[in-house]
């Protein structure tokens, strides 16, 4: 093997090296990351910043000289940043995480294909309706 040759297959080895232990890094975080609602959470005076996902423009806005009890809920649902809530009793999930409506009836002898409604295959009788 040449100089040349083991040059590139080390300079290789240490690009794949560099990603993979980014991607440890990358998924840590990811995992890290809080699916509302999660808490409690406290934070006091002292503290790094709540993170909200952008400081910028979903800042945290609360009394900085007490410590607070924090919830990450559903955005659009906080009372201190539009995901975070500050103090007991955290609102639910919003009524669409549970409810969905459901499909529309079907003509008899169709039947759901592939999430799409269709005529039902030769034996099948379709939906029975009452």
């Amino acid at each position: 093997m040449t100089t040349h040759s083991r040059k590139r297959v080390i300079a290789g080895a240490v690009l794949s090296a560099s990603i993979a232990i980014t991607g440890l890094g990358l998924s840590t975080g990811v995992a890290e990351a809080q699916t509302p609602p999660g808490g409690p959470n406290t934070w006091c005076p002292g503290d790094p910043p709540v993170e909200t996902g952008n400081k910028r423009v979903n800042p945290v806005r609360w009394d900085e000289s007490v410590c607070h009890e924090y919830w990450f809920v559903y955005h659009g649902q906080g009372n201190v940043a539009q995901n975070i809530w500050d103090g007991p009793n955290p609102p639910g999930p919003p009524a669409s995480q549970y409810w969905r409506p459901a499909p529309p009836p079907l003509p008899p002898g169709w039947c759901w294909a592939m999430f799409l409604p269709g005529p039902c295959p030769p034996g099948v009788p379709g939906p029975r309706l009452g």
